[in-house]
């Protein structure tokens, strides 16, 4: 009958707020006759639902948790946590990997008595479920009566709260949008293991070492064992570079890795440290004493000797791979999947002896080769400059963590123009360096890559004007002051109507506005909610709350792709109130407005992380861009979005006002 009612009660609370039953619940207490009890919740979860476990993870979706209220004749022993075994699964929404139930669910809260009489313990329980395509957000008040009992002596020290464990958990599968995310990932770690075999360090020795394969004996078995081996073994020392990044990777890491100015300046300047070394002014090389010692030990021969080979020729190829592998890294630790380096290192290495391997099972091919020369030299030069264009994107955030705006969208684009079009000089032989051949003649393929730098340079020259530059978006900066509008454009309409006042349209200057923060194409938004719906009050309009962040490039593409259109700036312009939720402003706030956060209890006390507190307590996702059309009592009016394409974006922006103006 409990279950009965308990049912009824839900539907009705789901009902009310117009979305679907997902889990239903049941409770049971226990005893365990040495003072403490144990308040046991159980959900029956729907088919093609999940629900994320009682582990906070930074960043990422909203964990199940029983909040107490008050504390009569009892206290609470650490928090809630999982009772059974919960299941691993990599989640595209928040990309990290998290832990849910499917099916059915079981928590645990154990509290102490401190009275021997009878007492309540009630609570609100907060939790999440996902189908794959939706999520909802859910809240029930809770209450158990607890019967009179004795009270257990304790000491101070077996009175310290205990903390909830972890629990095992099981491999799952992936979404769609991650699985589709890491397999670019990984062809793109695949073809730069392809690409540091045509490098000088490389190249030239791969007749050498495949005539270590089919040296000795002469047998053909032999050397195509000694070639797998060979292969598995630059695969494994690659990996295991892989695993040694991934044991010190966590969320925060991730998180930090991503958006601190640190990390993301050592990037910058080890990818030009490389770049500099391609162009010929110095070589980068690991200790001689390791490939010494790995050359001795291959020199004794035999089948252990081909592992050996495979460590000499990670450590001599170094100077030519370290700018992929890091690269790779660099990519993997800011995935926020603790196993994407492992796995990236596990694709460039499987690439990079594919093609010793493949020589090993068919020697005759090698004829076939080109031969070594200057064309090599090339190749490393190319790399250079393209390490180059890549560097800048690093020293793009940390210009962007301090908000100097020195390097701004206009600055960017021009150093990349330059670039192109250095690049293309070279190609063509007009300019060259100390390491370079005389180029008595240009080839078809070099005449190719060539045009091809050109013309992107060519490409790049309206970003200069107020184009978007749609398919770079998620590089480039995004549109600023600093880029000279084309009027007439859609971009440039919008830019112009604002440029000389910013607070047109709004009802009153935006609190917290700067230049590093301005909404993009011109328009008007505010930054701090309260604010907002006075606004939106006096207009007789709804909000549109967009998260993101200064350097969320997913944010950056949505906004080049999907907000430059016309009918969606229109609505933007005139049909909602906008107010842009930075999570990662650093703005200080003052002690009245401080929050301390109902999911981790910390003091939230900037801009940003009060902000990603409330998207993450309000709503139960972390992940940006996220928007959500509110009314004025800051109620969702319709299912939030986020990353999307065009049509999506206006269904759901023209869905919210419909709703908005069904109320009125």
């Amino acid at each position: 009958m409990k279950r009965f009612i308990l049912i009824l009660f839900s539907l009705f609370l789901i009902t009310a707020a117009n979305a679907q039953v997902s889990a239903y619940w049941s409770y049971q207490q226990r005893d365990n006759g040495d003072g403490t009890i144990d308040l046991i919740f159980n959900a029956d979860i729907e088919k093609t639902w999940y629900m994320y476990n009682a582990d906070l993870i930074p960043n990422g979706p909203l964990p199940t948790t029983f909040e107490i209220k008050g504390n009569n004749g009892f206290v609470a022993v650490g928090k809630l946590r999982d009772n059974m075994k919960a299941k691993t699964k990599m989640d595209d929404a928040f990309g990290v990997e998290v832990k849910i139930f499917e099916e059915r669910g079981s928590f645990v809260q154990t509290i102490r008595r401190t009275d021997a009489g009878s007492f309540k313990v009630e609570g609100i329980l907060t939790f999440q479920t996902c189908n794959g395509s939706e999520c909802l957000m859910d809240e029930l008040d809770v209450v158990f009566n607890i019967p009179a009992g004795e009270v257990a002596e304790y000491t101070e020290e077996e009175m310290i709260p205990i903390s909830a464990g972890d629990g095992e958990s099981t491999s799952g599968g992936s979404d769609k949008g991650a699985t589709e995310g890491l397999l670019v990932f990984l062809l793109i770690a695949f073809a730069a293991g392809l690409g540091g075999v045509f490098t000088p360090c490389v190249f030239p020795m791969i007749p050498m070492t495949v005539s270590f394969f089919i040296g000795g004996t002469g047998a053909k078995k032999a050397g195509i064992i000694k070639g797998l081996i060979f292969g598995l073994s630059v695969t494994l020392i690659y990996t295991m570079v892989g695993v040694v990044v991934a044991l010190f990777q966590s969320t925060d890491a991730t998180d930090f890795m991503g958006t601190h100015w640190i990390p993301n300046f050592l990037f910058a300047a080890l990818f030009i440290t490389f770049a500099i070394s391609f162009l010929g002014a110095f070589e980068i090389t690991l200790p001689t004493g390791l490939a010494n010692k790995a050359d001795a030990q291959a020199d004794k021969g035999g089948y252990i000797a081909s592992f050996f080979v495979a460590f000499a020729m990670v450590i001599v190829s170094f100077s030519c791979t370290g700018p992929f592998v890091g690269s790779i890294l660099a990519a993997a630790v800011t995935g926020g999947l603790a196993l994407k380096p492992i796995l990236g290192m596990f694709a460039f290495g499987l690439a990079f002896s594919l093609p010793f391997v493949i020589f090993s099972f068919f020697p005759s091919l090698m004829k076939k080769m080109p031969k070594s020369g200057g064309w090599l030299n090339v190749v490393k030069v190319v790399f250079a400059f393209i390490l180059i264009a890549f560097a800048l994107k690093y020293l793009y955030t940390v210009d962007a963590y301090f908000g100097w705006g020195i390097l701004n969208r206009a600055i960017f684009i021009s150093i990349w123009i330059v670039i192109a079009i250095l690049l293309g000089m070279y190609l063509l032989g007009k300019i060259t360096t100390s390491h370079d051949s005389k180029v008595e003649s240009v080839g078809v393929s070099r005449i190719i890559f060539a045009i091809a730098s050109f013309a992107f340079a060519v490409y790049l020259i309206p970003g200069l004007f107020g184009a978007p530059l749609a398919s770079l978006s998620g590089l480039l900066p995004p549109p600023d002051q600093s880029t000279m509008v084309i009027s007439g454009s859609a971009t440039g309409a919008a830019s112009s109507a604002t440029s000389t006042e910013p607070s047109t349209g709004l009802c009153s200057e935006a609190k917290y506005a700067t230049a590093k923060n301005r909404a993009p194409h011109g328009l008007n938004s505010y930054y701090d909610i309260k604010e907002a719906i006075e606004c939106a009050k006096e207009q007789n309009k709804p909000l549109l709350l967009s998260f993101k962040a200064v350097t969320c490039s997913a944010c950056k593409v949505m906004e080049a792709t999907v907000w430059s259109d016309p009918a969606v700036l229109d609505i933007l312009q005139n049909k909602v109130v906008l107010v842009s939720l930075y999570v990662d402003d650093r703005t200080e706030l003052p002690l009245e407005e401080q929050v301390t956060s109902v999911v981790d209890g910390k003091l939230k006390n900037t801009l940003g992380r009060k902000y990603r507190d409330y998207q993450l307590s309000r709503f139960g996702v972390a992940s940006q861009p996220y928007y959500v059309l509110v009314d004025h009592n800051e109620q969702v009016l319709i299912k939030p979005i986020g990353e999307s394409s065009l049509t999506e974006f206006l269904a759901f922006l023209n869905g919210g006002i419909e709703a908005f103006n069904r109320q009125l």
